[in-house]
């Protein structure tokens, strides 16, 4: 379900219409908003009373868009389909690969590292690592070579500096695993780095990455009337087959919603379905509410005012700072107050949901090894964590994670393949002589990776497998360089022949 692109190509080339919702489709979104109206009246009756009302308000508007959606989702899936290749389907099973289905203390990783979920998880990695080796092997696709070149490169080094640290790990098995599988999400982009050629070979691959996570988002949707009381568990929307956490809903849905802002304020005018993003806009705006993510809020927020300002769309600044203004300083600056504290104690709230404990613990970790670490992915996790008895995946900070885990050194390797994929995209951006298909997806995925860049701050958004909005974005970064780079040498040799043909007229005539 390819519910991303608009009913016109990038080239500008008109895309099937959408088709018009038959019996059957309006009968079942009947059934199931029955469904829903019933099961979130359960929750208005029960624990969440009043906020329970305010959520069913949500997921009927949600059902609403989904509903006025589909006609124009069946058109660009039907687009898709004969444009994806075995790229675009490993590229899935990564993000398979990354799917929760339990929650595991400690303990019981150190005990049996591997369970039936684990394996489940385990093998589209191996098929895949076994298939990049075999290419590999046989030349077809010289994927190594890539890995090691721009930003990938970076990235690269800095997993095998992440693989050296289980000689002194805490966990070493755990490091030198997680580190592999960093390492393979890396490859793949590097792969696909050699494979596809042209810009909208490439962006097929970053819409078919925007469509995953909008359809495992409608999914967590439809399990509310399936699961009412552990889908919205704490009064926050989330996923209970697989688990989608909080912060993830969140996560997912406020970068749904600003690609839509993207396409919203295109480079290339008259492109995109205006009326289809704004409701794409609103269906992830709505869900970064219900899972009352503040970080996710925050990057969302301070992405679009980057936008806008770079547009140069200062009105639509002033217009946010005013609305903010007017809640602040109302009766709604209560009700906002309420919303970000999500009922907790001031203490809570204070420690941000008690995270300022974990970092401190995790600084005396990292005082103790300040340039080497204690192990990457196993300090934060078996260092920190299990020292303060907290059965967590991780100390919801990816800088964090870096410092205790692979200290000064690692972090530095880290820093430079995100900063450079930053600047890369930004400069792309605002480069008059690329193409505008060019420069609109490079606003795009600059604005995905800010708000990432933000958002991990608070949490696990970079280092940790598999962090795929993040990797793709590198990789259009990665592409666009060397697709300049390329251009700048053919441009050089072409300089360059007409003195090398007046050398040779004078050597033959000498």
């Amino acid at each position: 379900m390819k519910v991303f692109e608009s009913r016109y190509d990038p080239s500008g080339q008109v895309r099937p219409a959408g088709s018009r919702l038959g019996l059957g489709t309006i009968l079942t979104f009947l059934g199931i908003t029955g469904v829903m109206v019933i099961a979130m009246t359960n929750l208005v009756d029960g624990k969440y009373g009043v906020y329970g009302l305010l959520l069913a308000a949500g997921a009927l508007v949600l059902l609403t868009l989904f509903y006025l959606a589909i006609p124009q989702m069946k058109a660009n899936w039907l687009f898709l389909r004969p444009r994806l290749n075995r790229w675009h389907w490993i590229w899935y099973g990564i993000y398979v690969s990354a799917l929760v289905w339990e929650v595991r203390s400690l303990e019981s990783y150190r005990e049996s590292p591997l369970d039936v979920f684990s394996i489940l998880r385990l093998g589209p990695e191996l098929f895949i690592g076994l298939y990049m080796l075999y290419l590999m092997g046989t030349g077809r696709v010289k994927w190594f070579s890539s890995l090691f070149k721009g930003i990938p490169g970076a990235l690269a080094f800095y997993c095998l500096f992440c693989a050296t640290s289980a000689i002194w790990s805490v966990f070493g098995p755990w490091t030198l695993f997680k580190a592999v599988e960093y390492m393979l999400d890396v490859s793949v982009i590097a792969a696909v780095l050699c494979v596809f050629s042209t810009s909208e070979e490439y962006r097929t691959l970053l819409d078919w990455t925007w469509t995953i996570f909008a359809v495992e988002l409608l999914w967590c949707v439809a399990q509310v009337p399936i699961f009412p009381g552990r889908a919205f568990d704490e009064g926050r929307l989330c996923g209970v087959f697989p688990l989608t956490a909080f912060n993830a809903v969140g996560t997912y849905a406020a970068i749904i919603s600003i690609v839509a802002i993207c396409r919203l304020m295109p480079i290339t005018r008259g492109v995109f379905d205006r009326s289809w993003y704004l409701s794409l806009f609103l269906f992830g705006t709505v869900l970064v509410v219900m899972s009352e993510t503040r970080n996710a809020l925050a990057g969302l927020l301070s992405a679009v005012v980057v936008i806008l300002l770079v547009n140069k769309r200062g009105i639509g600044v002033v217009l946010i700072g005013s609305c903010v203004a007017a809640i602040l300083y109302s009766a709604l600056g209560q009700v906002l107050t309420t919303y970000i504290k999500r009922g907790q104690s001031d203490d809570a709230f204070n420690t941000m949901s008690g995270r300022l404990v974990w970092w401190h613990y995790a600084w005396i970790f990292f005082r103790e090894r300040p340039w080497l670490g204690v192990g990457a992915y196993a300090g934060g996790k078996f260092a920190v964590l299990k020292s303060l008895h907290a059965n967590a995946g991780s100390t919801h900070s990816d800088y964090i994670e870096l410092l205790v885990g692979v200290g000064v050194v690692g972090t530095a390797l880290f820093a430079i393949a995100v900063l450079w994929t930053l600047i890369t995209l930004f400069r792309q951006w605002r480069d008059t002589t690329n193409t505008p298909q060019d420069r609109q997806t490079s606003m795009e995925c600059f604005s995905v990776t800010f708000l990432l860049f933000i958002h991990s701050f608070f949490n696990v958004e970079l280092t940790w497998h598999a962090p795929m909005f993040f990797l793709v974005c590198v990789g259009w970064a990665e592409f666009l360089r060397r697709k300049r780079k390329n251009a700048e040498l053919v441009a050089m040799r072409q300089t360059l022949r007409p003195q090398f043909r007046t050398s040779e007229i004078i050597f033959s005539q000498s």
